[in-house]
């Protein structure tokens, strides 16, 4: 057997047993809801276990933020069954499938990178998130929707993060003048070194725009603020 074959052999084993890996999960989550399973997981709706969703994802990322790789594999199977497990209990409703699901993301991602699977051309990772941007605006205006507000369950560095990209897309170009942030950051902290020195109590507002000013000159170069408070907290501990 030559190369070309024996690679396409091993191609054709590797999807067939991630066919085979999903199935089982779907299998014991069937098993988990039948009338013989489980009572606790036969209890469960989408509303309940919305919240178990959300700490498997903090946790996977705090496990790959901290570059534990048995522990990311652990933590994102909960992550993954947690998911399968929510698009199972909304079919058993009747509200939607796991094909609708996959066929909804797949046609998104297509849809969102026109410079992958289509004609257009991009120069940067910049000129590609803009695009992104843009196509789903688009898709809003196409939809009739408004924009959904960022979640407010979200850290509180992460959820700045993206109201300030948010921001930076309209047409005030306040938010996206580097020099003009770094001005406004030096003269914010100046007073505030100014108010502690004279033992003037700063108002928690006053505080919260420094921050944001900080998250926003993070954001222009680059970086999220999380990961950067993170990386630095773990050199102190």
């Amino acid at each position: 057997m030559d190369t070309v074959l024996i690679q396409r052999e091993k191609v054709k084993k590797t999807k067939i047993d991630r066919c085979s890996a999903i199935e089982e999960i779907l299998r014991i989550i069937e098993r988990l809801r039948s009338e013989t399973g489980c009572p606790w997981d036969r209890k469960q709706t989408p509303e309940t276990i919305q919240t178990y969703l959300v700490e498997e994802s903090h946790e996977a990322a705090a496990a790959v933020r901290a570059e534990k790789v048995e522990e990311a594999a652990e933590e994102l199977g909960d992550v993954l069954f947690m998911v399968f497990f929510l698009i199972y209990l909304y079919e058993q409703r009747g509200d939607f499938t796991l094909e609708d699901v996959c066929r909804t993301i797949s046609e998104k991602m297509i849809r969102r990178h026109p410079h992958v699977f289509g004609e257009t051309s991009v120069s940067s990772a910049e000129e590609v998130k803009d695009n992104w941007e843009m196509i789903k605006a688009g898709e809003k205006r196409a939809s009739g929707k408004t924009a959904e507000p960022v979640p407010d369950s979200l850290p509180a560095l992460i959820r700045a993060h993206r109201i300030l990209s948010r921001l930076s897309q309209k047409e005030d170009e306040t938010w996206n003048d580097l020099r003009k942030q770094g001005r406004e950051f030096a003269r914010e902290s100046g007073e505030l070194a100014g108010n502690i020195e004279s033992d003037r109590l700063d108002t928690p507002d006053d505080l919260g725009r420094l921050l944001a000013r900080l998250v926003n000159i993070a954001r222009l170069k680059g970086y999220r603020a999380e990961d950067i408070l993170h990386d630095f907290l773990r050199k102190l501990e």
